[in-house]
C-alpha cells in the first residue's frame, strides 16, 4: 500500500492535482521526494491493540471532507469520500486458517465502519469486491473494482544486452533458470510450499533468488537471499519467472510488474492479479500446496512462456488511467 500510494500521489500531481497527506507517521524524506504536504495525525499514546481504532477516532475528528473536495483513505478510518481496500481481515484470516483474535476483531469492526462510511469503496480486485459484498453488505452502487496501476515509467522491458548484464549483477549464469520470490510476509506469501517444492526440485540448473525479508536457516545451496532490493525491475529482468504461491492475495501488484517486464510467473489461482492473466503469461495454481508448485515449476522448465509486450497498457493499469477512473467516481452524482 505504501507503494500505490507513491503511485497515486505522483499520478495525481501529474494531472494537475494538489495532493496533501495525513498519517499518523510521517517520512519527510519521502515527502519531499514525492513534493507533498504531510501532516502528522495526533494519536493519544495508547496500547499497541488500541493504535489502529485511535486513529480512527482521530482521523474522523479533523473532518477532512469539510477542507477538501476529495478524501482518499487506504487505512480502516472514517471521514473521507473514498475509501480503497487492499485486502478484507476476515478473508485474510479464512485463508489462513486462523481464529478472530481480540485484535483481529476490532480491526474487523473498523473495516465494516471504513465501508458504511464511505460514499464510494475501490476494491483491487473482482475477488476483493466479492469479499466486501459478502463480509460487510458493500452495495453495488458503492462498490468499485479497479485494479491498482503500474508505474510503466520505471517498469519496462529491458533489452537482450541490458538483462544479461542484470543476470550477471545477480551471478547468474547462461544455463541457470532464476525463480524469483518476493516478499515481505513470507508465511501469507507461501515461501514454506515454495521452499519444500524447491527442495525436491531435481534440476540443477533452478535458482530460487529470494528477494525481501530475510529467511535465515532456510536458505541453503540453491537458495540465495538477496534482502530488500531497490531495482526491482532489473531484478524481474534477470529473473526467468517469478513465482507468488500465496495464500491470500488480493492483487498480488510484483506479478503485474514482473509481467510487465517481460517475465512470466506462477501464482495461485485466487489471486487478484490471476483474473487479468492470459495464455502466455505464466501458471495459475488451483492449489498452493508444495505438490502444486512443484509441478509448475517443472512445467515451467519444460515449457516456454511468452508474456505478450505492455501488460499494464492492455489491462489499464497506466497511473494516469487509474487516478481518472478515480476522478469521474468522484465527479459522479451522488
Amino acid at each position: 500500500m505504501e507503494s500505490y500510494l507513491a503511485d497515486l500521489v505522483k499520478a495525481f500531481a501529474a494531472a494537475g492535482d494538489s495532493v496533501e497527506i495525513w498519517a499518523r507517521k510521517i517520512d519527510r524524506a519521502l515527502a519531499a521526494e514525492l513534493g507533498v504536504s504531510a501532516h502528522r495525525v495526533s494519536v493519544p499514546p495508547l496500547p499497541r491493540l488500541f493504535g489502529t481504532l485511535a486513529f480512527s477516532w482521530a482521523v474522523e475528528r479533523l473532518g477532512l471532507p469539510r477542507r477538501y473536495p476529495l478524501v482518499i483513505s487506504l487505512a480502516r478510518t472514517r471521514g473521507q469520500h473514498l475509501y480503497i481496500n487492499g485486502g478484507t481481515h476476515p478473508g485474510f484470516l479464512a485463508a489462513m486458517g486462523k481464529r478472530a483474535s481480540l485484535k483481529d476483531r476490532i480491526e474487523i469492526r473498523l473495516e465494516r465502519q471504513a465501508v458504511a462510511a464511505s460514499r464510494h469503496v475501490i476494491a483491487h480486485s473482482r475477488l476483493l469486491a466479492g469479499e466486501l459484498q459478502r463480509y460487510y453488505g458493500a452495495g453495488a452502487g458503492q462498490l468499485v473494482t479497479l485494479y491498482p496501476p503500474i508505474d510503466t515509467q520505471r517498469f519496462v522491458r529491458l533489452d537482450p544486452a541490458a538483462r544479461q548484464a542484470a543476470r550477471q549483477a545477480y551471478g547468474l549464469g547462461e544455463q541457470d533458470f532464476a525463480f524469483l520470490f518476493p516478499s515481505m510476509g513470507h508465511t501469507r506469501k507461501g515461501l514454506p510450499s515454495l521452499l519444500e517444492a524447491f527442495r525436491r526440485l531435481d534440476e540443477p540448473r533452478a535458482v530460487l533468488l529470494v528477494a525481501g525479508r530475510l529467511i535465515g536457516q532456510s536458505a541453503a545451496g540453491r537458495v540465495r537471499e538477496l534482502g530488500y532490493v531497490k531495482d526491482m525491475p532489473a531484478l524481474y529482468a534477470a529473473a526467468d519467472c517469478t513465482v507468488l504461491p500465496s495464500l491470500y492475495e488480493p492483487f498480488g501488484l510484483v506479478i503485474a510488474e514482473s509481467l510487465q517486464c517481460g517475465t512470466p510467473a506462477i501464482v495461485g489461482a485466487g489471486t487478484g492479479v490471476a483474473e487479468l492473466m492470459e495464455e502466455g503469461d505464466g501458471i495459475r495454481l488451483d492449489r498452493c500446496d508444495a505438490d502444486a508448485v512443484l509441478a509448475a515449476l517443472r512445467r515451467m522448465l519444460a515449457q516456454r512462456f511468452l508474456p505478450q509486450a505492455g501488460f499494464a497498457q492492455r489491462h489499464g493499469l497506466e497511473p494516469g488511467v487509474h487516478v481518472e477512473a478515480i476522478r469521474r467516481l468522484a465527479a459522479a452524482p451522488a
